[in-house]
């Protein structure tokens, strides 16, 4: 089931009223407050009726105010879990206590990574790649790396995707997306001044925008059509950069594997192909 911040920021961006935005948008900034909030209260914090958040959560799967309290419980627990489980690591001190730290938080990394899938959203984001003519990739920074790695995987089964490490040539890449294309954009944050605005660009082109970033309310995540989510990790953890890789390498390497299923004959001899011209290098 998709987690219930996603669903409702999804349904304020394509399908909610106007007299429904304004409580929808106080739900989406002040979780933990709606959580202690009674329905009568919130609705007039939201300039709306009760009935109207009735509908809001029959709308979007969920059965009443209630469930969607319990629901919003439980995700910022997730989250904070996560972070509290993540904080040990700064208290490290020598080689095995910080190995093991690392290791930890990896597995953990991964762990949370497969919680946060939502299977609908990948079916229909690796039908999108079978369709593109082209797969636009955009990352900065570490999440550069993750996007490098993708754009390698397309490579050695000969499907057409862009990436340029140059920040000003990946804006000249957004400028050409089209509605025949698909965009990947991978960024930790979601945040990314220079990542939102090609998103920008890319939805004015009628090009489909995949995200893949933290489970948070960030701007690339509104943006986009659809979302693979990697779980937020602590900022200040210095080990927090190679967990986050991970996890994006994570939903990259399901993606390309999912890609490889249902296109499976179509590649699979030039995947052999491939590996014997490298191991004969």
């Amino acid at each position: 089931m998709k987690k219930v911040i996603y669903r409702l920021q999804t349904y304020y961006n394509n399908q909610a009223t106007e007299v429904e935005k304004p409580v929808i948008r106080y739900i989406l900034d002040n979780p933990r407050e709606v959580i202690s909030t009674d329905i009568h209260k919130l609705a007039r914090l939201g300039f709306c009726s009760a009935a109207t958040i009735v509908r809001i959560c029959k709308k979007n799967g969920i059965s009443g105010y209630k469930d969607l309290k319990l629901a919003l419980m439980n995700e910022l627990n997730f989250n904070d879990n996560l972070i509290k489980d993540s904080v040990k690591a700064k208290n490290a001190t020598g080689a095995p206590e910080i190995v093991n730290e690392i290791f930890n938080e990896n597995i953990k990394a991964i762990n949370n990574t497969y919680n946060l899938i939502d299977y609908e959203v990948i079916d229909k984001v690796v039908n999108l790649m079978k369709k593109a003519k082209v797969i636009r990739l955009f990352a900065i920074g570490a999440s550069y790396l993750v996007a490098k790695d993708l754009q390698q995987k397309f490579e050695r089964i000969n499907k057409f995707s862009v990436l340029y490490e140059d920040t000003h040539l990946q804006i000249v890449n957004s400028n050409n997306a089209t509605k025949d294309d698909l965009a990947i954009i991978i960024s930790y944050s979601g945040e990314t001044k220079e990542l939102t605005s090609m998103a920008k660009n890319i939805k004015s082109n009628g090009c489909k925008i995949v995200s893949i970033t933290q489970y948070s309310n960030n701007k690339l995540m509104s943006m986009a059509d659809y979302n693979l989510f990697v779980p937020q990790i602590e900022k200040s953890l210095r080990i927090g950069a190679g967990s986050s890789r991970i996890s994006q390498l994570s939903v990259v390497d399901y993606l390309y594997h999912l890609y490889l299923e249902i296109e499976d004959k179509k590649y699979m001899e030039k995947i052999i192909q491939t590996n014997k011209l490298l191991q004969k290098n």
